[in-house]
């Protein structure tokens, strides 16, 4: 996810070079369940923006306060939509 604060498109190139191998989806699949592949998707799409989208939010904004808000919530509206989701899930019996 650190890769991802710098551009979230560098996330799933990291994944692949963790994992050693051109074969991403088989490879995690063989680790991660469906689930847990649904809710990091989540987390990933909801979670603090870009190193770019930062500075412009305090460019605009003159705010560290603003800003520090904007990592804050994002990160929690992340958290728990993809923690929501994945018990859930578990709760229904999906798997």
């Amino acid at each position: 996810m650190i890769f991802g604060f710098i551009a979230k498109e560098i996330v799933v190139g990291s994944l692949a070079v963790i994992y050693g191998g051109t074969d991403l989806a088989g490879l995690m699949s063989s680790h991660i369940t469906q689930m847990q592949s649904i809710s990091f998707m989540i987390f990933c799409l909801l979670y603090t923006p870009c190193v770019a989208t930062i500075a412009a939010i305090c460019s605009e904004s003159r705010s560290l306060r603003i800003t520090l808000i904007s990592l804050v919530s994002g990160l929690g509206i992340a958290w728990l939509t993809s923690f929501v989701f994945y018990q859930s899930g578990l709760l229904l019996g999906f798997n």
